[in-house]
């Protein structure tokens, strides 16, 4: 990986959505939108090896379902600002960053769609701020809580996981001491959560130089280790979410055994689904089908 700074400018695509940056919390938030202003917002967050780029060819196609949609940067990626780490509990920071959003964005509430460590924080939000939730949508991806409760009692079946949770628990300076092997790691990554015949694919070479062009952005290394380490957060209390929540993910036994843990946070039974052809990243596996998905779920 080069070891020169990369400016934010590197994934500042352009296509049928619009670059905001959302001022909250004392920081600026970035964000690629579009449809109108006055329809139900849906806030798109991105995993630990994602950006807001993993999202580009679902926007426009769900605004046109009648939505205004937002794909967020997260703190400390992409194009948003990349501060020093703040004390506090980063899962409930992350989860303030959406509500500043929601607000910086002119609604009120939400349908918050969620991939990997950002489902784990749609997951956080939802129970903070239970008024501002229009629905959840969890992508192969689950609470804070019960990630750490099955990683304990069942490690083997999620060992990529069991490493990656492992190595973001190291000191940052080990990070950057690696950071050449990166590109390597992010390969590995996305081949093993999309369907074996996606990685020969320009959509795969595509997606994955975009994501590595987003690891390599100054300062975004610090702001993935960190998104890493909420994967299992643990100072979590156990709020009751009554929101239409969405679990979508393969079907997998895994999967399957994570539902039930995650049933007992919802006041009423999730609604669950997959997406044909695609395996734990179906944004970018099937862009069309994840969109008709949402959009048979979204109120």
């Amino acid at each position: 990986m080069n070891s020169q700074p990369v400016s934010p400018k590197t994934i500042a695509l352009d296509g049928p959505y619009e670059h905001v940056w959302l001022h909250t919390r004392g920081i600026r938030l970035h964000a690629a939108v579009a449809g109108d202003p006055r329809d139900p917002l849906v806030v798109l967050v991105h995993g630990t090896f994602g950006a807001w780029v993993d999202f580009r060819r679902v926007i426009a196609p769900l605004a046109e379902r009648g939505f205004r949609v937002a794909a967020m940067d997260m703190r400390g990626y992409g194009m948003s600002d990349k501060p020093p780490a703040r004390a506090g509990d980063p899962t409930r920071i992350a989860a303030g960053d959406i509500a500043g959003a929601i607000t910086a964005l002119g609604h009120d509430r939400a349908h918050i769609v969620g991939h990997d460590t950002g489902g784990a924080i749609a997951w956080v939000f939802a129970g903070m701020y239970p008024e501002r939730t229009a629905s959840l949508v969890s992508v192969s991806a689950a609470h804070p809580g019960d990630m750490r409760a099955h990683l304990r009692a069942r490690p083997w079946e999620l060992m990529f996981m069991l490493v990656r949770v492992a190595v973001g628990r190291l000191p940052i300076g080990v990070h950057h001491a690696c950071a050449r092997l990166l590109p390597r790691v992010w390969r590995r990554e996305l081949a093993l959560n999309t369907t074996p015949g996606f990685a020969g694919t320009s959509e795969f070479e595509d997606a994955l130089q975009l994501r590595i062009r987003a690891a390599r952005i100054d300062n975004a290394l610090r702001g993935i280790v960190r998104n890493t380490r909420m994967l299992t957060a643990s100072r979590q209390t156990r709020t009751l979410i009554d929101a239409p929540t969405l679990l979508l993910h393969p079907r997998q036994s895994v999967w399957a055994r994570i539902d039930t843990r995650a049933a007992k946070r919802l006041a009423t039974p999730p609604t669950t689904g997959t997406v044909a052809g695609t395996k734990n990243v179906p944004h970018v596996e099937n862009p069309q089908g994840f969109v008709a998905a949402l959009a048979a779920f979204l109120p």
